[in-house]
């Protein structure tokens, strides 16, 4: 930067600074002249969960912390890693990502599928996918699930998907079995597909 963009930088950050203090004294002067000041409404969640002081203007409620996995999701992607230390782990991976690997026929044909997504995608070290994972709950026998969908469109592109159910995690030793599996499963959909 020149010199003179670095001076106007510092005078505009200097006449931000001023006006700033200047309408903090203003608003201060004003409220402490005329008018006492009043405790805010309270809703009632604030009564219920936070002791007031009247003099507070500004009320900084708790941040909600967003996960991506939930607790049988994050339990079950340590487990991962466990079994598989070698393996390439990718969390909630859209199935429409996963056709444009393809290319775009395979995009085009499982249009329908490009709102769903998996809970996990395992890669070999060299990031090639080895499978798919689905934490899902078990439904009733007999109905065709969103897990039967999304495996049918993942088999069309070559990629195997193993469903875990929430309440019966598998240890390391079962996963690295299932994905042993699923190498071989790969593998033979791989070969169909050409």
């Amino acid at each position: 930067m020149d010199a003179l963009t670095i001076g106007l930088l510092a005078t505009g950050v200097a006449g931000g600074i001023a006006l700033w203090l200047k309408n903090r004294s203003d608003s201060e002067s004003f409220q402490s002249e005329d008018r006492p000041i009043r405790a805010p409404k309270k809703t009632g969640w604030q009564q219920q969960h936070l002791p007031l002081d009247p003099q507070t203007r500004l009320l900084e409620r708790p941040k909600r912390q967003y996960r991506l996995l939930n607790d049988a999701e994050q339990e079950l992607y340590l487990r991962l890693l466990e079994a598989m230390p070698n393996m390439r782990i990718f969390a909630q991976v859209g199935v429409a990502q996963l056709a444009q690997l393809r290319g775009r026929l395979d995009v085009q044909r499982l249009r329908g599928m490009a709102s769903r997504g998996v809970d996990f995608v395992v890669c070999g070290s060299d990031f090639a996918i080895v499978a798919a994972i689905e934490l899902a709950w078990p439904t009733p026998g007999g109905e065709t699930t969103a897990e039967d969908e999304k495996q049918a469109a993942l088999a069309s592109l070559g990629i195997p998907l193993i469903i875990f159910r929430p309440n019966h995690l598998p240890n390391a030793d079962v996963i690295s079995r299932e994905i042993a599996d699923a190498i071989v499963r790969r593998n033979r959909l791989e070969n169909e597909r050409y």
